[in-house]
């Protein structure tokens, strides 16, 4: 790459000298410079540097001049080249300027040059507690089935940034309560480190992309971090099934129920082939152990926040045992912010950094009607539309 780049400049800096009526460089200096181009990272371990020579016929110019202008000519490739870099440019974002779109907002968040929150940016999480499930209704009378979440005393422990020695951008949290006794020695130290009023029964960490997703130590987590009606991912330890049959674990059909089965009937069936390849191939579905593993669900709105309890109202199943601890994230894929669906609307378009503003007396402080719903839609969802065709 670096020879052709060579000749390439060496080529235009043979039409700008041969203005002032100057013969290019000969074949053998070409080679000779490219050969120096290509040793000029490389030990020289000879007392007497290589020499380098131009060759010009009718030329008033010096070899000096015309060097001059050849590594003029290097440089501004090296500029061009360096230009198409983006070295400003981050994932999620554009590269080049806006052209088409059937939005006129984005022409204007394009003049304006205002950051954006792209998909690959990330704030803090929360860790909750699994209560159970109940069902929900809006103020159209659609019924939710929600998961019920409590965010039980989430404290900022400390937060990372990629000039520490850690090299990384993260916020640890610590969440539940644990007794002194419980606790190991060096972990102990730590908490006491970040002076901690009350010890964590667990500690996670976040991954951001921001310092302004850096909550201050020592802060606490509500349930209003997160805003009604966005999307949010929920990983968890899945319940445990134990040893289970290939029909439970991978939804097998089975053998048939009849027609000559014998005490087969929830059999998986062939596992292979014959003598070639004379094996099961790793990876086979069969039956094993199920449940136990950390699973994460995606894309599940939140339909309820209640603020003074610290109960987010999830819609939809979450992986785990009542009573366990859950991680709750914004949605990679599809977060909703700046639509309609979240609370704000299209100027919701950022989430909440690097958390809710929270109010004293309301957010935590245990006591009811503080609820906060999601956007409603505007048509009626259980209106019946008759079709006028029929």
């Amino acid at each position: 790459m670096a020879c052709r780049l060579t000749l390439t400049a060496t080529a235009r800096a043979i039409q700008t000298v041969s203005r002032h009526h100057v013969i290019a460089p000969s074949l053998t200096q070409l080679m000779s410079s490219l050969h120096l181009q290509k040793s000029s990272s490389k030990h020289h371990y000879s007392t007497t540097p290589p020499t380098q020579k131009i060759y010009s016929i009718n030329s008033d110019l010096s070899e000096a001049e015309i060097q001059k202008i050849i590594d003029a000519e290097i440089k501004k490739m090296d500029e061009e080249a360096a230009a198409k870099l983006y070295p400003d440019w981050k994932p999620g974002q554009r590269k080049r300027p806006l052209v088409t779109s059937y939005r006129l907002e984005d022409f204007e968040e394009e003049a304006s040059g205002a950051p954006r929150w792209t998909l690959r940016d990330k704030r803090c999480g929360a860790l909750a507690i699994k209560l159970g499930m109940m069902p929900v209704w809006d103020g159209w009378g659609e019924r939710h089935p929600c998961t019920i979440l409590y965010l039980d005393n989430n404290v900022v422990i400390r937060n990372k940034t990629a000039d520490s020695p850690d090299g990384y951008t993260s916020v640890q949290i610590g969440a539940g309560e644990r007794r002194e006794k419980h606790i190991k020695k060096p972990q102990l130290g730590t908490y006491n480190k970040y002076g901690l009023e009350k010890y964590p029964y667990i500690v996670r960490e976040f991954r951001v992309t921001t310092d302004k997703a850096l909550p201050p130590e020592g802060s606490r987590i509500h349930a209003r971090h997160f805003a009604p009606g966005q999307n949010v991912d929920i990983s968890g330890i899945s319940k445990g099934k134990g040893f289970q049959g290939g029909m439970k674990r991978h939804g097998f059909k089975g053998m048939p129920a009849s027609h000559g089965t014998s005490k087969s009937h929830r059999a998986i069936g062939s596992t292979g082939q014959c003598q070639d390849p004379g094996r099961v191939f790793k990876g086979k579905k069969m039956p094993g152990r199920m449940g136990g593993v950390r699973v994460t669900k995606q894309n599940l709105r939140i339909v309820k926040i209640d603020r003074g309890r610290n109960l987010i109202y999830v819609k939809g199943a979450v992986p785990g045992n009542k009573g366990e601890f859950v991680e709750i994230r914004d949605a990679v894929k599809r977060p909703l912010f700046g639509t309609d669906k979240v609370e704000g609307g299209k100027d919701s378009s950022f989430p909440p950094l690097p958390t809710f503003p929270y109010e004293e007396g309301v957010d935590g402080s245990g006591e009811v009607g503080f609820e906060v719903m999601m956007p409603m839609q505007e048509e009626d969802p259980l209106e019946i539309i008759e079709d006028e065709a029929a």
